[in-house]
């Protein structure tokens, strides 16, 4: 059984109603859970799968839509060590990278963590298109020089086409990073653990849903900042 679902109520409900998947489960089997989702969900499925002899595996994965179609997916794991042992063969037919973490919430944790860096970093793009711009630099030499530099990554290389375009035709939602951001914000309150940048970004992202940008790619930060510093923004914003 593999899952993929939008956050711990849809986790929940697949899992843990009563025609839900433990309950048609047979005992020694092993559940996967690709979501991203709060490790306090994930262990209370977990607890759940465990008492019904079901190994639970949780297998966040990071990657786009074109990474997920050539299997070139990175997958984090974590959960019973027997049980990755298992699936190992399967996760590796959608991730060309496969991770194994530990035996508890450690994938999910991780794949927050990863998150938080997606929207600092497209916080930075943002912020260095405007500065860049307003002083005559085009944005696809912008991007050019940081796709060459230290600070290139396969994000940026990934974003730099829909930024130059100015599409942001979602691979992956303002709202569902939002989602993702506060949930690192729990982790890091249970942790007690000051996340300065991911409070910010938090902030950010969530002005940009309330510009209209919800069910945008993330990297509408960009209009968002271009907005509030009072440039022409790649797209309209919203009078909600």
């Amino acid at each position: 059984m593999i899952s993929f679902v939008s956050d711990d109520n849809a986790l929940k409900s697949v899992y843990l109603q009563d025609q839900g998947v433990l309950s048609n489960s047979t005992k020694e089997g092993v559940a996967i859970d690709m979501s991203t989702v709060s490790p306090k969900a994930s262990a209370d499925v977990a607890q759940a799968a465990k008492a019904k002899g079901i190994a639970f595996l949780r297998c966040p994965m990071s990657g786009n839509p074109q990474a997920l179609a050539a299997g070139n997916l990175a997958i984090m794991a974590s959960g019973p060590r027997s049980a990755f042992q298992k699936a190992e063969e399967l996760l590796h037919a959608a991730g060309a990278t496969v991770l194994y973490l530990g035996e508890d919430e450690q994938a999910r944790i991780v794949k927050l963590a990863v998150n938080s860096m997606l929207a600092a970093t497209a916080e930075m793009l943002a912020e260095v298109i405007v500065l860049c711009e307003s002083n005559g630099i085009e944005r696809s030499t912008v991007l050019n020089v940081i796709s060459n530099s230290s600070v290139g990554s396969p994000l940026v290389a990934a974003k730099t086409p829909g930024l130059i375009n100015r599409n942001y035709e979602a691979t992956f939602t303002s709202a569902m990073l939002l989602k993702d951001l506060r949930l690192m914000l729990d982790v890091a309150n249970t942790s007690r653990i000051a996340l300065p940048v991911t409070e910010l970004a938090t902030d950010l992202m969530a002005k940009t849903c309330d510009a209209g940008f919800a069910e945008m790619d993330f990297a509408a930060l960009l209009p968002r900042l271009q907005t509030a510093v009072g440039h022409k923004s790649d797209l309209p914003i919203s009078d909600s």
